[in-house]
């Protein structure tokens, strides 16, 4: 029985990237996690909780997920007709990458679970918990992914097929314009009043009800949820 991947990161795709790490570091008071040794290529990276966010200069999205047996998970998606990338071959960390050709959304890289070297952040007002994909076809795609990430499939409130990946939860909407990739991020957070004000304060239009509020920065919907 395979256990299900687990969500570790994303890369998101920018056009500026020091321009978006400022609007996290105005809205969620974030600070840019230290790359490690000989990890010049990293972009700017936010920690929320021990998930993490990472802006690059790029055109597409890449996601991080982690599994128990990185040779496990490669036969396995051999036996589903995809030859994944080796990272190591090209003097990479072991990794699979699964290109967004293969998903049917987005860029995977596949990592064997080991001790985080990102720490929790203890300052973080925030915490990832899900995010949104725009597909071209969010049923086939959902189903595509729990194939072959071993996920958990379930609808949300909205009816929306999503997975669950341990804790963090991915839903698959509508790409109607054809563009694909990440277009929302969810967080919850018990600094809900102080998130609110810091992107109002920043002149984004925030949308409140309840205990929930949206906004809109970099083309992605930022959704915060009261964790009081």
């Amino acid at each position: 029985m395979f256990a299900p991947a687990r969500f570790r990161g994303l890369k998101v795709g920018v056009a500026d990237d020091q321009a978006a790490a400022s609007v996290f570091e105005r809205i969620f008071g974030a600070q840019v996690a230290p790359a490690s040794s000989g990890d010049s290529r990293r972009g700017s990276r936010f920690l929320f909780d021990d998930l993490w966010v990472e802006l690059r200069a790029a055109s597409s999205d890449t996601l991080d997920l982690r599994c128990d047996d990185l040779d496990t998970q490669r036969t396995h998606l051999q036996q589903l007709g995809i030859e994944a990338l080796d990272g190591s071959a090209l003097g990479c960390k072991p990794c699979l990458r699964v290109d967004a050709m293969d998903t049917g959304a987005c860029t995977v890289d596949l990592r064997e679970n080991a001790p985080q070297q990102d720490r929790a952040s203890a300052d973080c007002m925030a915490r990832l918990c899900g995010l949104e994909l725009a597909v071209r076809a969010p049923e086939r795609v959902a189903l595509h992914w729990t194939q072959l990430f071993h996920a958990r499939p379930f609808r949300d409130e909205d009816g929306v097929p999503s997975l669950r990946l341990g804790d963090f939860r991915l839903r698959f909407n509508s790409a109607p314009d054809g563009v694909t990739g990440v277009t929302a991020l969810d967080f919850a957070t018990s600094a809900f009043e102080a998130l609110v004000r810091n992107a109002s304060s920043q002149g984004f239009s925030v949308g409140i009800e309840a205990h929930h509020a949206a906004f809109s920065a970099l083309g992605i919907a930022f959704r915060l949820r009261s964790d009081r």
